[in-house]
């Protein structure tokens, strides 16, 4: 077992040639039209365009505490993502049991375009983080970032719904739904010569709700999901593999409990089961694996609202047994999944200064356990525990609302991993001013 060295965040590692640059637009819309109490229509829809260009510079930290890096240069490329919904929702009593149903269409496109054959991919000996940052920036080849624009990739996710809400009683009721959904994928160029797949899967959920008094809700759950495929990412062997669509499966019995109109006290016992994907960690380059099933078994606790008129408070902690479990690799069944905390606990409270309307003192506690970082469990990622304060003040400006923001993160400057792969985020400062016109 080793646990992963204790890196300096504030610092930069990487050398000043590597950047990672983002243009990113995107507009919205949305509708809401009730034609009569007993109807309503509701619809979205959105459109986004990004660009990217970068050096992305990934570490592999070996046994003797140097790194190998791997260089990655990306040409421009170009996302496009848009889709939408459409929901109509009807009001309606059979006897004395009423029922709110909900019939929609809802989609998403996913598109991927690039100029040439992509990007390049250089791989390092094993070097010290102060090394690591005085490279030289390789030789990426004439003919980088030159050629005509391809759309290698394309995503689009589908759901056809209907669900019910039903009232029996005061005490008792439920909610039912299936959801027939569809992913579909395709790839060409350097992901592959035409590869493509089409999965439907018809998912259902549903709850049963009893509540014993006024305050307390208690209910029973299970829900299904249709889960598109990963695409591996450039930092592995089998870059641009799809991994084929899962079902995944939750279970989830609990309790709520109204202390006062503004708080909410919940708990909740919980099964999950998903598909386990990990890093082989192999060298010089890794290779990324679908083996198998993860179990999460838990409890959560949560509390949240207003616990006075000027005091607001959000925390809640989390207990989970997790394994994994039916692997064809025998040597990882039982073993722990990937960035898996069992442990994890928040509190975040708002304080409005009772003498200066409108400015509220804000701070957070964040808790997560150590981790593994990969599949064989001897890479022990360790636990940390974070702190945010800052303040937010809102007025009126010229009769707009104005809200002004301070915050920082990451208060005493903690040195962690956030996973297995990326340093935690040093010790910022955030300003930002929002107005509504």
């Amino acid at each position: 077992m080793r646990e992963r060295t204790s890196i300096d965040t504030s610092k930069r590692y990487t050398p000043k040639w590597s950047s990672n640059d983002v243009e990113s637009h995107k507009a919205y819309t949305s509708l809401r039209w009730d034609p009569s109490k007993h109807f309503t229509l509701r619809s979205v829809f959105f459109y986004q365009d990004t660009r990217i260009r970068n050096h992305l510079i990934s570490f592999s930290q070996q046994v003797d505490k140097t790194f190998i890096p791997r260089t990655t240069n990306f040409p421009w490329e170009k996302y496009e993502n848009y889709g939408g919904y459409i929901y109509l929702d009807t009001r309606f009593s059979t006897f004395a049991v009423d029922h709110k149903l909900t019939l929609g269409y809802s989609s998403t496109y996913y598109e991927y375009f690039l100029r040439g054959n992509g990007f390049v991919l250089r791989s390092g000996t094993s070097l010290s983080l102060n090394e690591v940052k005085n490279l030289s920036e390789p030789d990426w080849g004439e003919s980088f970032g030159k050629g005509t624009v391809s759309s290698p990739w394309i995503d689009q996710y589908n759901n056809v719904l209907i669900g019910d809400d039903i009232t029996f009683n005061d005490q008792w009721s439920a909610m039912i739904g299936f959801n027939y959904a569809t992913t579909m994928n395709k790839a060409s160029g350097f992901y592959g010569d035409g590869i493509k797949y089409e999965k439907s899967a018809l998912t259902p959920s549903v709850s049963v709700l009893y509540k014993p008094i006024k305050d307390v809700t208690t209910y029973v759950s299970y829900m299904e999901a249709l889960e598109r495929g990963t695409r591996v990412g450039n930092t592995y062997t089998n870059f641009g593999e799809v991994f084929p669509p899962l079902v995944s499966k939750q279970y989830e019995v609990g309790l709520k409990y109204d202390v006062n109109p503004n708080l909410l006290l919940s708990t909740a016992l919980f099964r999950i089961e998903k598909a386990n994907q990990f890093s082989n960690q192999a060298m010089p380059i890794p290779t990324y694996v679908q083996d198998g099933l993860q179990v999460h078994n838990g409890v959560e606790l949560i509390l949240t609202g207003k616990v006075t008129d000027n005091l607001t408070i959000m925390g809640g902690g989390t207990l989970m047994d997790i394994s994994v479990e039916k692997a064809n690799d025998p040597a990882l069944e039982g073993k722990k999944p990937v960035n898996a905390a069992s442990r994890m606990g928040k509190i975040y409270a708002e304080y409005a200064l009772p003498w200066i309307t409108g400015l509220s003192l804000t701070g957070g506690i964040y808790y997560t356990s150590e981790r593994y970082g990969n599949a064989a469990n001897t890479d022990k990622i360790p636990s940390y525990t974070l702190y945010d304060i800052g303040a937010r003040y809102a007025t009126r400006v010229l009769d707009k609302s104005l809200i002004i923001r301070l915050n920082v993160i990451n208060l005493t400057g903690k040195n962690y991993w956030q996973d297995a792969t990326y340093l935690g985020v040093p010790r910022t400062v955030a300003f930002s001013a929002s107005m509504n016109f």
